[in-house]
């Protein structure tokens, strides 16, 4: 019992083999397919990006009661309905900046964050998500003000449910920065609520999203008596 594993051709001059997940082979498909770039990080790809681009909004000064001492690594209402109420008009004016930027503005406001903080404990940052700050940048480029706008504003209004459900995959293409939003479904697995939620929402936007169902192909199975 668990989680499938599938096997794919590995890269190098000789022909090889390599065990992998559901995951891991739906990236090597669309690397295939013209996407040279991916992430595997379902929500954390996001929630970074979102901390990366709103860090001082997040953890800005006199929010009554969200800082009890300098060593948290998110405010204590984070999670609550309080958290957008009391920062409004700052999440809302960088929200609108976001909308409109281009994507030099995106790059240059990710680069200011991760140089002045990166390391530092945030829960809703994953430093290691991305390789690089380049990488960071590369997505941001491609995604775009209004996607990432849109990401944004559901996590900061209701990050306790909208943290989950966000597609397992996002891939894009370095050579025209076209990008798909992935949910990965390998054999008997099926969408979850938040995840149609996610994707609805996400092609509202106007992101190019797709479900990806992988089959089991030549699977061996023993039944338990």
């Amino acid at each position: 019992m668990g989680k499938s594993v599938f096997v794919m051709e590995a890269g190098g001059p000789a022909p090889a083999t390599a065990l992998c997940s559901v995951e891991e082979l739906a990236l090597d498909h669309y690397r295939r397919s013209g996407f040279d770039r991916g992430i595997h990080g379902e929500g954390s790809t996001f929630t970074t990006l979102y901390g990366l681009l709103l860090w001082d909004v997040i953890f800005m000064d006199g929010v009554p009661d969200a800082f009890r001492n300098a060593y948290q690594a998110l405010p204590l209402d984070l999670c609550t309905d309080s958290f957008y109420a009391s920062r409004r008009p700052a999440i809302e004016a960088r929200l609108q900046l976001i909308h409109h930027a281009p994507a030099e503005s995106l790059r240059a406001w990710v680069a200011a964050t991760w140089q002045a903080q990166h390391g530092r404990a945030a829960s809703i940052v994953s430093w290691d998500r991305f390789a690089s700050l380049q990488q960071a940048q590369d997505l941001v480029s491609c995604l775009g003000g209004r996607v990432l706008s849109g990401v944004c504003r559901r996590l900061a209004t209701d990050f306790r449910h909208c943290r989950g459900g966000l597609p397992d995959l996002v891939v894009w293409s370095s050579r025209n920065r076209r990008f798909k939003l992935v949910e990965v479904k390998g054999p008997s697995d099926r969408l979850s609520h938040k995840q149609m939620t996610w994707l609805h929402e996400l092609q509202k936007l106007g992101a190019d999203v797709e479900v990806c169902h992988v089959a089991a192909v030549g699977a061996k199975s023993k039944s338990v008596a």
